[in-house]
């Protein structure tokens, strides 16, 4: 069997919808928005594109004939091995969700959540058979950035977690575990980190926006693209990993307690950090950036497969 139903036909169940499918996969899609497979052909068009940056040779028809639009619920689930859920990130909506998910499956297909933030334990409180029940946390954008952290809860079957694994790795997504339930997964909390600290140089008006943006792209982004703090903490010294930390762990440390202050994000701040971010880009110029982001990311993405950096 290798059928897999994807809730929600927007942006990141497009990006599941290809990926399972030029894996092999039959994807079936639900959305309950009238216009959904508008939106879906909208998208896959743009995400097909990025894809063949990657790979010329990529299979279109195998892709588009591996995808089922307009499904009922119903028909997403009946035989399929895991259910990718993808709706908007509101808890309430997600548990309603997967109550219904659960009358409709088998008690063994696995329900997979996108969700950036919600741990599966609160999504899955009103369904019967937790043990199934599991995050399945994509990157963004997903169709070029091959990567899903997998976490259950406390009810979760270790058979249930090996099963999603396997079936993410085998549609060539870089799939890592965690070992227990945390809010905001590995990604969002590595990031979020960022992204705080970012903000706190900036309204400290230690740097501008535009170089804070250059330290990351020019800099830190180029190692990270294919290196890990670890990894790369590793190679910073003689000796090795220890080695490095013993030499600058003081410093870290001394950083770490500058860092203990929550933003406060206020609309205030908000506004001044919108009025700053439109006059380094127009508005409407955001799609082409975009574009050309995605572009930049599966030129990455090739070059790495060519040198075995890849998944």
């Amino acid at each position: 069997m290798n059928k897999i139903g994807i809730c929600g036909a927007g942006l990141i169940g497009a990006s599941w919808a290809i990926g399972f499918s030029n894996a092999g996969y039959t994807s079936y899609v639900y959305d309950n928005n009238p216009n959904s497979v508008e939106n879906f052909n909208k998208y896959f068009d743009d995400l097909l594109q990025d894809l063949k940056t990657i790979d010329p040779n990529i299979n279109e028809d195998k892709i588009r004939n591996n995808i089922q639009l307009n499904c009922a619920l119903e028909q997403i689930c009946e035989d399929a091995i895991l259910i990718q859920e993808s709706v908007v990130e509101d808890l309430r909506v997600k548990q309603n969700l997967y109550k219904e998910l659960d009358r409709h499956t088998s008690k063994d297909t696995i329900l997979a959540s996108s969700s950036s933030y919600l741990v599966i334990s609160k999504i899955s409180e009103l369904v019967e058979y937790k043990h199934r029940c599991i995050n399945a946390h994509p990157a963004l954008p997903p169709h070029v950035v091959p990567f899903v952290e997998v976490a259950g809860s406390e009810y979760t079957s270790d058979e249930i977690i090996n099963k999603a694994l396997n079936i993410y790795k085998n549609a060539n997504y870089a799939a890592i575990l965690l070992k227990k339930e945390i809010e905001g997964f590995v990604l969002n909390r590595l990031q979020g980190a960022l992204l705080n600290e970012a903000v706190r140089l900036h309204e400290g008006s230690f740097a501008s926006m535009e170089d804070i943006d250059i330290a990351l792209k020019h800099a830190l982004g180029i190692r990270w693209a294919f290196m890990g703090p670890f990894e790369i903490m590793d190679l910073n010294a003689p000796e090795g990993i220890k080695d490095s930390f013993n030499r600058y762990r003081t410093g870290i440390q001394n950083l770490a307690k500058q860092q203990n202050t929550v933003p406060s994000y206020s609309d205030e701040y908000l506004n001044k950090l919108d009025k700053e971010q439109r006059q380094r880009l127009a508005f409407n110029d955001r799609t082409d950036r975009i574009e050309k982001r995605n572009k930049m990311i599966a030129l990455i993405r090739k070059l790495k497969i060519e040198l075995g950096e890849d998944v």
